[in-house]
């Protein structure tokens, strides 16, 4: 990668910002290149020494989103000693990151099909690794007695619980991030009567849909 197309660049994760916000919140297809340089305060012609096409930035958004999900994420399970402890760090650790990453994480579940199937297998892969590793601290959790089917369908159902925020959670609101990976992680474990049996009242403040 040149340097001027390394994530830690400034102009470069400027961009990437200002298009994350424009293909979360308007849409990538009615998302202009032009709309994109006005965001990031540069020029029409400008914003092509970065990126050739808004295809080219829209991968490199979901990218690096998926990137940061994964950079230390299996060092950091390691710390931990208990099975639960590693569930708990892992539901925490996907929490934490959707506010520092809001934009990016919309435009990974909403535009990710706008990409070339080329683009897509490529991430599909990075996803596949995600998934991997959430599988793996759920049948440590579980217990090898586990059906793999059962598995899958667990798996699949604690990403929706995680994934699904992004639809309704704002991080300025009166839940913080914590609370609300203490709450996934209660209910996850053991439902709403778990909740009653903690003695942990519900957010009262209702999501805007």
């Amino acid at each position: 990668m040149e340097e001027s197309r390394k994530p830690s660049s400034k102009r470069i994760s400027s961009i990437a910002k200002a298009g994350a916000e424009l293909f979360a919140t308007k849409g990538f297809v009615e998302t202009s290149m032009h709309d994109v340089a006005t965001a990031a305060k540069l020029s029409k012609g400008g914003i092509y020494h970065y990126f050739t096409s808004k295809t080219e930035l829209l991968d490199f958004i979901i990218n690096s989103f998926i990137d940061i999900v994964l950079e230390g994420l299996e060092e950091d399970l390691e710390k931990e000693k208990t099975d639960m402890d590693k569930l708990r760090k892992l539901i925490f650790r996907h929490v934490e990151i959707y506010p520092q990453n809001m934009y990016k994480a919309k435009v990974l579940i909403s535009e990710a099909h706008n990409l070339p199937r080329k683009s897509r297998k490529k991430i599909l892969v990075k996803e596949k690794e995600y998934y991997r590793i959430i599988t793996e601290v759920l049948s440590g959790y579980l217990g090898s007695s586990i059906e793999k089917d059962q598995l899958t369908m667990i798996t699949f159902s604690l990403l929706g619980m995680c994934n699904w925020i992004y639809r309704w959670y704002n991080p300025k609101g009166p839940i913080t991030w914590e609370q609300l990976s203490e709450t996934i992680f209660d209910i996850f474990l053991k439902g709403i009567s778990g909740l009653k049996e903690k003695g942990q009242a519900l957010p009262q403040t209702l999501p805007n849909t």
